[in-house]
């Protein structure tokens, strides 16, 4: 398996998509990351450490999943008005 589809596994498994591998001077590169629908998108710095870069691109897709289910949720229209399931809360 190569590098790429090792990035491409663990992005896919948080539930985001790695779009490409981008190139800057001086040998720089990012892996780019987006959510499904292109809510987000990040950039991940490759330090050429493959295992510390697949785990940071894990990291990053699944913070940005995260974010973008709390971005696109449905708002809490109705709070509670019931009596606290535990109970009053006790104090001593």
């Amino acid at each position: 398996m190569s590098n790429v589809e090792q990035f491409e596994n663990v992005v896919t498994e948080a539930g985001a998509r790695a779009l490409c591998i981008k190139r800057g001077p001086k040998g720089a590169e990012w892996l780019i990351i987006q959510t499904p629908g292109g809510l987000i998108t990040r950039e991940v710095p490759l330090r050429g450490n493959l295992g510390k870069d697949i785990q940071d691109a894990m990291t990053t897709a699944n913070q940005i999943v995260a974010h973008a289910k709390s971005l696109t949720a449905k708002p809490a229209r109705y709070l509670s008005t019931g009596p606290n399931p535990a109970g009053p809360a006790r104090t001593h």
